[in-house]
């Protein structure tokens, strides 16, 4: 929102200076130019009927409304933090960026054997940081046990590794990468035997 703030009032003040300048410099023919093409506004809607002008005024009424309360909120929203604090550390304050834990914990994830692909997500919260990991695996495997180890090496790689605190436990979502179906009428080979 920063950056759309700043665009506008550039914008803004690139408008409003030649205006000014040019409304300080002559003053009379300005006014008179807008009070004659307000009294041709003024006229035209007029000539609408009632039930029409109403409408209208209704309707741009309400979405003026929306705007200037959007703008509001989007102002007034505090921006999501990007840094978590350090725990453990003593004589100062240390902050870490949240990609740089999520990075570390895709570092350490993939280490994990049949992984094929982690997308963390990390969130600062009051009290530490809330973790939520998609792990990609191959082949087969014990969702328990995987989804356990995979939970202890995030535990690690935040509380242990980037020394920030967990706000809750991680969330993990395990989903296998789909097998290569066996085209039917082909025989499968099993090691040890025979072509079946």
């Amino acid at each position: 929102m920063n950056t759309f703030n700043r665009i506008l009032v550039v914008l803004g003040i690139l408008v409003a200076i030649p205006l000014c300048i040019a409304l300080f410099l002559f003053p009379v023919p300005i006014l008179q130019g807008l009070g004659g093409q307000m009294e041709v506004w003024a006229r035209g809607i007029a000539a609408q009927p009632p039930v029409l002008r109403v409408a209208l005024g209704v309707l741009f009424s309400l979405a003026w409304l929306v705007i200037c309360v959007l703008f509001l909120v989007l102002e007034l929203r505090r921006p999501s933090p990007k840094t978590a604090r350090v725990e453990k550390v003593s004589g100062g304050e240390v902050e870490i960026s949240l990609k740089s834990i999520a990075e570390q914990i895709t570092y350490d994830v993939d280490q994990l054997p049949g992984v094929l692909k982690v997308r963390p997500r990390v969130q600062a919260r009051r009290g530490g940081v809330v973790v939520e990991v998609e792990v990609d695996m191959a082949g087969d495997f014990e969702v328990p046990v995987r989804g356990s180890e995979v939970v202890e090496v995030v535990r690690r790689s935040v509380e242990d590794r980037a020394g920030v605190k967990l706000a809750q436990p991680p969330k993990v979502r395990l989903r296998a990468a789909p097998r290569a179906p066996v085209p039917r009428g082909q025989p499968v080979s099993v090691e040890g035997g025979e072509e079946g």
